[in-house]
């Protein structure tokens, strides 16, 4: 669906991006005929001044050209983009090659949680290219902090002059964080709100338009992800669970197949998290069922605010839930499990006092493509069975999935997580069920 819908955002970009480049190539060329007659004024510039100021002119023109082909380059890449993430790494790419600086950096802006209901007014490095190990990806910035904060917070593209004449700012460029000094911060603006920046240190290739190319690229970043998420937004409404306003049942599947081919022609990896409630029964006729609808909610909310915007998380029937995650391996998608299992186990829900032991928990299983499975149905059946094996081994765990053999040397590593002694799971062989997935069967909960 989403391919249907990815059509008008050529057009889009096109009507906010083209007027700035008609006024760049306008200034350029009326600098360049500027330079033509300015031999009529022998007494202003000597010969040699004109001239090493029409090589610079031409060095300009044609920087602007290469630009615009970098840029247009950039416009078909992210008009073909399906992931959000992958939009900081390919504005870090198009800067390299645009500006050869020593260091390239997006970082974006992150979400609100019902944890951490101040995280958004922090940026995250979502993408860098340096070689300064002070600067790397996950990196924070609170807003109004340093060069990158400032800019992000004044929604103003800024360039190292503009920092050292506004002296009266009580800050110390970056130095304090152990940031470089940069010479252009572009927020990238999204309506009234800053969703990210974009930022270059000690570039190699200097234009007098720089200031202005790099806000051309903040607002394709900024057009591109709002876009991105738009139509996301979209395609979710029409595939929601009704009660938890995260993926059903149905789209999960769909979603796991296509990330499972995705995958296997990329030749890379997609895991899978399937869990669920610890005891729910028990919860509901504690508690009722209206509270066990609101605990559903509440979950599906903290889980959503947990993932990758590019993950895809759903409802897969009753308390049982499933988390898509392409692009991590089998180690990468237990860690961000246990995590999840952690968050949940440290909320206070309501009425979690009744659950044995006094608090809420879940158990899950953690299976990977190609690693453990070679389909997308054998992936949900092997994290399935690893669930079974958390369940029978004390729940609030999460367990590895038996690998099939195609990577023989991860049977000898695979551990559970979570509360009490780890311990290997069990085989993930078929066992027989529904080819759809997982069975309803009636698991000790």
């Amino acid at each position: 669906m989403i391919e249907s819908l990815l059509g008008p955002i050529g057009a889009n970009l096109a009507l906010v991006l083209i007027p700035v480049l008609i006024v760049i190539i306008i200034v350029l060329w009326t600098r360049l005929q500027q330079s033509t007659v300015a031999p009529q004024y022998p007494a202003t510039l000597s010969n040699g001044a004109l001239d090493r100021s029409n090589r610079r002119l031409e060095r300009d023109l044609e920087g602007q050209i290469e630009f615009f082909q970098i840029f247009s380059s950039l416009l078909g890449e992210l008009h073909a983009q399906r992931q959000i993430r992958q939009i900081p790494p390919n504005l870090v790419n198009a800067m390299v090659r645009m500006f050869r600086p020593e260091v390239a950096v997006v970082l974006v802006r992150r979400r609100s949680t019902i944890t951490e209901p101040d995280r958004e007014n922090r940026l995250i490095v979502a993408a860098c290219s340096t070689a300064q190990r002070n600067l790397k990806v996950g990196m924070e910035v609170r807003f109004g902090d340093g060069q990158l904060g400032i800019a992000a917070a004044r929604q103003r593209t800024m360039v190292r002059k503009d920092y050292e004449e506004e002296s009266a700012l009580s800050y110390s460029v970056g130095q304090t964080a152990g940031q470089p000094e940069f010479d252009v911060v572009a927020p990238m603006i999204a309506g009234e709100d800053t969703i990210g920046v974009v930022a270059i240190a000690r570039p190699e290739r200097h234009y007098f338009s720089e200031r202005e190319m790099m806000e051309m690229l903040a607002r394709l970043g900024a057009l591109t992800w709002t876009n991105l998420e738009a139509y996301r937004n979209v395609e979710i409404a029409a595939e929601v669970d009704g009660l938890t306003g995260i993926f059903n049942k149905a789209a999960l599947l769909v979603k796991l197949s296509e990330a499972v081919l995705d995958a296997r022609n990329a030749a890379e990896k997609v895991s899978v998290f399937l869990f669920d409630i610890d005891h729910f029964k028990n919860y509901n006729d504690s508690n009722g069922h209206l509270v066990g609808d609101r605990l559903l909610r509440l979950l599906a909310k903290l889980v959503r605010d947990s993932v990758r915007s590019d993950d895809y998380f759903g409802r897969f029937g009753g308390e049982e839930f499933v988390l898509v995650m392409s692009g991590r391996s089998a180690s990468q998608a237990m860690s961000a499990a246990d995590v999840i299992r952690h968050r949940i186990e440290e909320y206070p829900f309501e009425g979690e006092s009744t659950q044995p032991g006094g608090r809420l928990t879940i158990s899950g299983g953690v299976a990977c493509f190609p690693d453990d499975a070679d389909d997308s149905v054998e992936l949900l059946r092997n994290a399935d069975t690893a669930l079974y094996e958390a369940k029978n081994s004390g729940r609030n765990k999460v367990f590895r999935a038996e690998p099939t053999g195609l990577n023989p040397v991860l049977r000898s590593s695979r551990r559970g997580t979570g509360s009490g002694s780890a311990k290997p799971g069990s085989s993930g062989g078929r066992d027989g069920r529904d080819s759809a997935g997982p069975s309803d069967r009636d698991r000790q909960r």
